[in-house]
C-alpha cells in the first residue's frame, strides 16, 4: 500500500500478532463475561437460562426468555466439557474470531486467486492493529459470533456463481446470527434487500424462507413456557437494556446520535476515519464497487441505524469486517499513497499498540480476580448468601448457596439515588448474609468510604485496602 517491502510488512503482522497473543494471557474479565457466563452456566446444568444473580429482576431467576440464546447455547457446552473458568469463557471470543479469520482469508484468495499477494499482510496488520477487535476476540460477549455468522451469510450471497444451496446457507447463517443475538436481524434485512435489489427473485424468496424458518428456532422456549409470549414481551419492554429504545424522544435522540458508534472513542476512530478517508479519496470510484457490498453494507447501516436500542461502540464489531473490505476494494480501484493516508495508517498503528500495550499492562501487574476471590473464601462463611461483584461467579459461584450482584440493586434502583444506606436496606430486604466489596476493579458509587467500620445491618470484617467484606 505505501511500498512496503514484504519482509517489511511480515514484520509488522507479527509484531502485533504477538501482541495479541500477549493480551490474551491472564486477560481480566468483564462483567458481561460472567453475567452471560452465569446464564450459560444455569442452561448447561438445568436446561433453562435464568439468573440468581438477578434474583427479583423480571422474574429472571425463574427464566430468561429475551436473551441470546445460540450464543449461550454454545457458552453451556464449553462448560459442560471444560467449566465454567474464566478462559473457557473468554475461549468462545478467540473461536469465532479464527473463523472471521478463515472467512477473511477467503475473501481475499477469491478476489486475488491467491493468498500469496501483499493485500493479505496488509489487512492482516488492520485487522491485529484493531484494538476493539482484538479486545472482544478474547471476551464471553455475542458480537464476535455474530460478526462470524454475519460475514460468511455475506460471502455467501456476493458470489457469481449463485446456487440455491449457496442462498440456502447464506439464509441460515444470516438466520443463525439472529440466534445469537436479536440484532441479528440486520444480516437478514441486508441479504433480503442486497439479492432483490440484483433481480435476483429466486434466491431472495429462497433466502427469505431458509432465513426466516432458521429464525423462527429463537421462540421454542417462548412456546414451551406457561405464558411465554406475555412473560417475554413483559421481560423485553422492561429490560433495562432495551429502554432507550421506547418513547419517541428516546428513540429520536438515538437516531441522532447513531454516528458515535463509529466515533465513540480512539479504537472505534481508527478504523471509522480510514474508511472515511478512503471513501472521500476514492469518490471518484464509488461506482465500480463490487454491487453487491455497495447495497449489503448500506443496508447494514440503515437497518441497524433503525432498530439500534443504543449506539454502543462495542456493536461496531458487525461492522468491521465490511469496514475492512470496504478499505481494500477501494484502494484497489486506484491505488495510491500520500501524506494524509501516511498519517492515517501512523495513527491506526499508534492507537492500537498503544491500545492493546494497556491491556497487556493490566494483565501483567494485576493479580487475577478468582486468586483474589479464592483468598477471600477462608474470610466467608460456606452457607451465607452473598451479594457481591459479577466477576464473583468466577471461580466461586458453587462455593455459596446464592449470591447477589451489585448490578442486581443498580438495575433495581435504576441506578437513581444509590446511597450506602439504601443499598444496606436493600441487601437486608433480599437476605444477604456478607458483601463482598472491591475498591480497586470496578468500584460502584454506593460503597461507602473505604475502611468504613459499620453500614446499617452490616460491620466491616476484614479489608486490604482494596477489598471489603461486611458481614450481617
Amino acid at each position: 500500500m505505501l511500498n512496503i517491502s514484504g519482509g517489511k510488512l511480515f514484520a509488522i503482522v507479527s509484531f502485533f500478532a504477538a501482541l495479541t497473543l500477549l493480551s490474551y494471557f491472564n486477560r481480566y474479565p468483564t462483567g458481561d463475561d460472567a453475567w452471560f457466563g452465569e446464564q450459560s452456566y444455569w442452561l448447561a446444568k438445568e436446561g433453562v437460562i435464568r439468573s440468581e444473580f438477578f434474583r427479583g429482576l423480571l422474574g429472571w431467576e425463574k427464566q430468561i426468555l429475551l436473551s441470546h440464546k445460540l450464543f449461550l447455547l454454545f457458552g453451556s457446552m464449553m462448560i459442560r466439557f471444560f467449566g465454567f473458568h474464566l478462559p473457557v469463557l473468554q475461549f468462545t471470543g478467540l473461536i469465532f474470531f479464527c473463523i472471521f479469520l478463515f472467512e477473511l482469508f477467503f475473501y481475499i484468495n477469491q478476489k486475488e486467486k491467491s493468498l500469496n499477494t501483499w493485500y493479505l499482510p496488509a489487512i492482516l496488520i488492520l485487522v491485529f492493529a484493531n484494538r476493539l477487535l482484538i479486545k472482544m476476540s478474547f471476551e464471553n460477549r455475542p458480537e464476535m459470533m455474530l460478526a462470524a455468522f454475519g460475514f460468511g451469510s455475506f460471502l455467501l450471497i456476493q458470489t457469481d456463481r449463485k446456487t440455491v444451496l449457496k442462498t440456502i446457507l447464506a439464509g441460515i447463517l444470516a438466520g443463525v446470527a439472529f440466534l445469537c443475538h436479536l440484532n441479528g436481524v440486520i444480516f437478514l434485512i441486508a441479504g433480503f434487500v442486497a439479492l432483490l435489489y440484483n433481480r435476483n427473485y429466486k434466491y431472495t424468496v429462497v433466502f427469505a424462507i431458509a432465513g426466516g424458518l432458521t429464525a423462527l428456532l429463537y421462540w421454542i422456549d417462548v412456546l414451551q413456557a406457561l405464558n411465554g409470549f406475555e412473560i417475554w414481551r413483559y421481560q423485553f419492554s422492561n429490560d433495562p437494556a432495551t429502554q432507550d429504545a421506547f418513547g419517541v424522544y428516546s428513540k429520536f435522540i438515538q437516531l441522532i446520535t447513531y454516528p458515535r458508534l463509529f466515533f465513540h472513542s480512539p479504537e472505534q476512530i481508527s478504523l471509522s476515519l480510514l474508511l472515511a478517508f478512503m471513501v472521500w479519496h476514492q469518490r471518484k470510484f464509488w461506482s465500480q464497487l463490487p454491487l453487491t457490498l455497495r447495497v449489503y453494507s448500506l443496508a447494514l447501516l440503515i437497518s441497524f441505524w433503525l432498530i439500534t436500542k443504543a449506539n454502543g461502540a462495542l456493536y461496531l464489531i458487525l461492522f468491521i469486517p465490511f469496514m475492512l473490505i470496504l478499505v481494500y476494494e477501494l484502494y484497489k480501484l486506484h491505488p495510491f499513497q500520500n501524506i494524509a493516508l501516511k498519517v492515517i495508517l501512523a495513527a491506526y498503528l499508534i492507537i492500537g499498540a498503544f491500545g492493546m500495550g494497556q491491556i497487556i499492562h493490566r494483565n501483567f501487574t494485576m493479580e487475577s480476580l478468582p486468586v483474589s476471590y479464592e483468598k477471600l473464601r477462608p474470610r466467608i462463611a460456606d452457607d451465607a448468601c452473598g451479594f457481591v461483584p459479577l466477576t464473583f461467579f468466577f471461580n466461586e459461584y458453587e462455593a455459596y448457596p446464592r449470591l447477589l450482584t451489585h448490578e442486581n440493586y443498580k438495575l433495581q434502583s435504576k441506578k437513581k439515588g444509590m446511597t450506602t444506606v439504601k443499598m444496606a436496606h436493600w441487601a437486608n430486604k433480599n437476605g444477604v448474609d456478607f458483601i463482598v466489596m472491591d475498591y480497586k476493579f470496578r468500584p460502584e458509587p454506593y460503597y461507602p468510604e473505604a475502611g468504613t467500620r459499620s453500614i446499617p445491618y452490616y460491620k466491616l470484617s476484614f479489608f486490604d485496602g482494596r477489598f471489603a467484606i461486611y458481614n450481617r
